[in-house]
């Protein structure tokens, strides 16, 4: 290859890659942050919340359509009762899942779980799910307020 043909190589390369990284889209996927949770909660479960957050959000298919905003997991409550006249203890998980844009928090959305005889890994993983149900109809409710918002403006 002479170095005409060797610098028209790198011109078109260099312009088919300019080309592509345009049309990418710039967020192709939703942002999962880091969970939090009471002080003194063990690290384990916060990792084990902020894991089940992002395969909830995979086994449900709600990455494209949350293209573009973020999620907060917390770990609110994860305690054991024991309910008048029983003598098994429940183990109670909710967990708070906001949902955020550029605008800042667009919905605080709760799921919870409550069990006799999972693990607390399987009650955050419950409560998780819980949460992550809820987004579809969140969202339904936010781009029709939207939709609306910009119908109202023109």
């Amino acid at each position: 290859m002479n170095p005409r043909q060797a610098s028209f190589a790198l011109l078109l390369a260099g312009s088919l890659a300019v080309s592509l990284a345009v049309a990418a889209p710039a967020d192709s996927s939703i942002r999962v942050e880091s969970a939090t949770a009471p002080a003194g909660t063990d690290a384990r479960l916060k990792t084990a919340l902020h894991a089940s957050i992002t395969q909830q959000l995979a086994d449900a298919g709600l990455s494209a359509s949350l293209q573009g905003y973020s999620l907060s997991p917390s770990l609110v409550q994860l305690r054991r009762y024991v309910e008048p006249g029983q003598k098994q203890a429940r183990l109670v998980c909710v967990v708070g899942l906001a949902l955020n844009s550029d605008r800042g928090v667009l919905a605080d959305i709760r799921g919870s779980a409550s069990t006799a005889s999972a693990s607390q890994l399987d009650a955050v993983d419950a409560a998780a799910h819980a949460a992550v149900a809820r987004l579809p109809a969140i969202l339904s409710r936010i781009q029709a307020r939207e939709a609306g918002n910009r119908i109202a403006t023109r």
